[in-house]
């Protein structure tokens, strides 16, 4: 079955926050925005690149790798700082083979990358090759590797880029990776791409490759539904709402929706069937669907009184410990997110295990999509990297092989984006939180229905205005939908006369 660590916060909900959402935003800026876009299959606590990380996602490399070899120097200038620890595919590697330097922000989604360059498959298909891990504070990788790579010296063979984040090296006249169309290939077919590779590309190019899956689902406390005498699993969001008015009041909501992070909205449009951006990158979020999507989200807190304002904290403003003990206390007890929303969820309510019940996304909003896309990282190899067919050999190990991404399933309950992976036993295994229910095999047959991501070169910039100017006001009732969404398109536009 699948198991999650079961490290259950008890923390109690605070009713009032040290610090106030608007200082919260004017300190938070883009890494706030970022940041809850990189939660990727986490287990246990946000660490690493759970969403809302920010600084957890600095974690060290902890001393050297799997391998137990030294740590190394840098790779030029920009390389300086981070934790360092080299990987040997084979004894041989550091004695004149190969050496791949690859650049990380979250230790946490390294551990799978770590085992199997120490594996069998690949030290026997690549002896004399050494991985070099070297893994920075998120923020800081992601700047070292802009200016490497602007620099033209300095940057590694290859590197995790998160999916907020991709869009900065995409805004000069050419891209630092390199494409990787050709060597995909027909392996294409055997990808859910609106996850895997939709979001590290740009015209036409594909320059990241992700390995996991991150469908969105609604999920619920059955076991207080049925108490109730609610029928699910719900056909329509009016049926969800009825059903939030029948067991809400005063102590508990159905949902706890953000007032800072842009990410039940960016869900939700996705859901209805369109994106911030289109095709050319191209602001469309003041759409008709894009304006129900902010208007839902609003609505459930105040026309329908079936959510609450979901607890944050400077640093986590998507699920802080006050966040979690709120479920485990019962002040909410429904939510949608892709796994690692649950992920990091699960271990503080484990005393729920067996009563929480999961679906696709009703119908009743746009274009009803089952289900939305929420976070990734991809590995991306530099066009500075002189080995790059053998760090392509890690790229499509890691993410175009069943071994591999059951290995990253195992260790972070990562949901792979790798088509062939469902049909070992063990992505089809009943889940115990979840009552039983086959997960995998959920995510994977709503998974072909995805929105297509559409990158921006002032995507990290847009979700902070998002935040700034959409969220916060529409979610505290100060501001309507469509206003905040029309506004945002000429703020967009402003930033983008900025260069």
């Amino acid at each position: 079955m699948t198991t999650h660590d079961s490290n259950a916060n008890e923390e109690v909900p605070q009713p009032e926050r040290s610090v106030s959402r608007r200082s919260f935003l004017r300190g938070a800026g883009l890494t706030a925005a970022a940041a809850v876009l990189a939660g990727c299959g986490v287990t246990g606590a946000d660490t690493g690149s759970g969403a809302g990380a920010g600084a957890g996602a600095s974690a060290a490399a902890g001393g050297a790798a799997t391998g137990g070899a030294s740590a190394s120097a840098a790779a030029g200038g920009a390389a300086t700082g981070g934790t360092a620890a080299s990987a040997p595919a084979a004894a041989a590697g550091a004695g004149g083979g190969t050496q791949l330097e690859f650049w990380a922000f979250s230790e946490d989604r390294l551990k799978y990358v770590r085992e199997l360059v120490q594996s069998n498959t690949w030290t026997s298909a690549h002896p004399g090759v050494t991985v070099n891990f070297r893994v920075f504070p998120y923020n800081e990788m992601h700047d070292k590797l802009l200016a490497a790579l602007a620099s033209g010296q300095g940057a590694p063979d290859l590197a995790d880029v998160e999916i907020s984040r991709f869009s900065r090296f995409i805004k000069g006249e050419r891209v630092g990776f390199i494409p990787l169309n050709d060597r995909i290939g027909d392996e294409i077919n055997n990808l859910y791409t609106a996850a895997a590779t939709a979001p590290w590309s740009w015209q036409d190019q594909i320059y990241g490759l992700g390995n996991e899956l991150n469908t969105c689902v609604l999920a619920y406390r059955k076991d207080l539904l049925d108490q109730a005498g609610i029928t699910t699993p719900f056909e329509t969001w009016d049926d969800v709402i009825a059903a939030g008015k029948q067991i809400s009041n005063e102590q508990r909501k159905m949902f706890a929706i953000h007032d800072i992070s842009f990410g039940d909205w960016y869900m939700m449009a996705q859901h209805a069937g369109t994106t911030m951006f289109d095709e050319q990158g191209n602001y469309q979020g003041a759409n008709e669907r894009s304006v129900a999507a902010m208007q839902f989200c609003h609505d459930l807190v105040y026309k329908h009184q079936i959510a609450g304002i979901a607890p944050a904290e400077a640093g986590n403003e998507w699920s802080p410990p006050t966040y979690k003990a709120a479920f485990a206390a019962e002040q909410f007890v429904a939510t949608f997110g892709p796994p690692w929303h649950f992920g990091g969820l699960i271990p503080a309510i484990q005393e729920q295990s067996g009563k929480w019940f999961a679906q696709a996304l009703p119908r009743g909003l746009g274009d009803s999509k089952p289900t939305a896309n929420f976070g990734g990282t991809g590995m991306c190899i530099t066009e500075q990297s002189k080995n790059a067919d053998v760090a392509w050999e890690l790229v499509r190990m890691c993410n175009l092989t069943t071994e591999a991404v059951l290995t990253d399933f195992r260790i972070r309950t990562a949901y792979p984006a790798y088509k062939p992976a469902y049909e070992d036993p063990a992505l089809q295994a009943p889940s115990e939180f979840f009552g039983g229910q086959k997960i995998g095999e959920l995510y994977s047959s709503i998974a072909p229905e995805l929105t297509p991501f559409q990158q921006s070169p002032v995507w990290p910039e847009a979700t902070e205005a998002m935040s700034r100017l959409v969220i916060t006001p529409v979610m505290q009732n100060q501001t309507d939908a469509q206003t905040a969404l029309t506004e945002l398109g000429a703020e967009i536009e402003r930033i983008k006369q900025q260069g």
